[in-house]
């Protein structure tokens, strides 16, 4: 990995700052371009100043961390949105207020209504803070023990420690996710959607990836590769499609955060779980793969953690990606524990220090 300089408090703030004004502007033109344009050409020709300003973004930030959020959040999924938003497809609406408009734009929520299954909740009824709560909580609390338990995994075989990587990405986008969607959903006063359920205890690639990990992501691949394909050349080839566009976004990714050229592992990665999703399905609709749950778990989880060592994890390890990130997992997690014990002193709860 090239070198990257070391993330100070007032260089992170300063992206942050940048991007909490350039994103929401961004998100205000497209709505005000789109109430005016129809769908087509027109609309697609006015959005596309945006794309540059959201492309860039990430590379304001030295953190990984903020990198890799910018990435995912701006340059993936907002332009993704946009760009569905140019066709009159996707979750955005010019007719949607402006709020939740920006704020869906901006991102990784699923509004409850913009979605097809209403609410039972009355309107004057909050939304349920222990929907995301708990997860920030369970995530956070799990993230802590990693971060100590990491310094003793020498023992671990390799397959041993990048499990426990899964386990780490998984817990992080949790938090992340469930943080942004909590405060979302007291803004707007509305439910969201969950983005995660129970990814690390599937027995099947298509529940994984279909139904269980980073929905909001799933959602827009499907409306921008899987729907268009499959209507032309069938299911097996929108499969593909969809895991094709997941892999190359991967790769921009890699991209972002080593500044290393791709040499095509996560479209390699990707194609790999397609096929296989491909395969498991025909394979159970033949009546030749029902193996006991805790079997099929196992022989899932065997496949994931292999395929993401070599071909996911690699990549990135040999950059060095995995050792910075860890370093910024553990001073992040300290800074929220200094912050903490800051805040509570004053009323008994730690005792101040000599």
């Amino acid at each position: 990995m090239q070198a990257l300089a070391q993330p100070t408090m007032a260089s992170e703030l300063r992206a942050l700052a940048w991007t909490a004004l350039l994103v929401p502007a961004c998100a205000w033109y497209a709505r005000s371009a789109c109430r005016i344009l129809r769908p087509g050409l027109p609309r697609f020709a006015a959005l596309l100043p945006t794309f540059p300003v959201l492309a860039y973004l990430p590379w304001m930030y030295n953190s990984l961390h903020l990198r890799l959020f910018s990435t995912f959040f701006h340059t993936w999924l907002t332009v993704n949105k946009l760009v569905l938003l140019a066709l009159g497809l996707g979750p955005l609406r010019p007719s949607l207020p402006l709020v939740p408009f920006v704020l869906c734009a901006c991102l990784p929520i699923k509004l409850r209504l913009l979605g097809q299954q209403p609410s039972k909740r009355s309107s004057s009824q909050p939304p349920p803070v222990a929907d995301f709560f708990v997860p920030c909580l369970r995530s956070f609390l799990f993230l802590s023990c990693l971060a100590v338990a990491y310094p003793h995994m020498g023992w671990l075989p390799i397959y041993g420690v990048h499990f426990f990587y899964c386990v780490h990405v998984f817990l992080t986008l949790d938090l992340v996710l469930s943080s942004i969607a909590l405060a979302s959903a007291l803004v707007l006063g509305t439910e969201l959607e969950r983005q995660f359920t129970t990814p690390l205890a599937v027995a099947s690639l298509n529940d994984f990836w279909g139904r269980q990990w980073n929905l909001m992501a799933v959602d827009l691949l499907r409306t921008s590769a899987y729907d268009p394909v499959r209507a032309r050349w069938g299911r097996q080839a929108g499969v593909l499609a969809a895991f094709l566009m997941s892999g190359l976004l991967h790769e921009l990714l890699y991209w972002y955060l080593t500044q290393q050229r791709p040499k095509g592992e996560m479209v390699l990665f990707f194609m790999l779980h397609g096929v296989s999703q491909i395969a498991e399905r025909w394979a159970r609709a033949a009546g030749l793969w029902r193996p006991p749950k805790l079997a099929a778990y196992l022989l899932v989880s065997a496949f994931m953690v292999v395929t993401i060592s070599e071909l996911f994890f690699g990549p990135f390890m040999r950059a060095g990606a995995d050792v910075r990130l860890i370093e910024e997992s553990a001073a992040m997690l300290e800074l929220i524990r200094g912050v903490s014990k800051h805040l509570l002193r004053p009323f008994g709860v730690v005792g101040s220090s000599k």
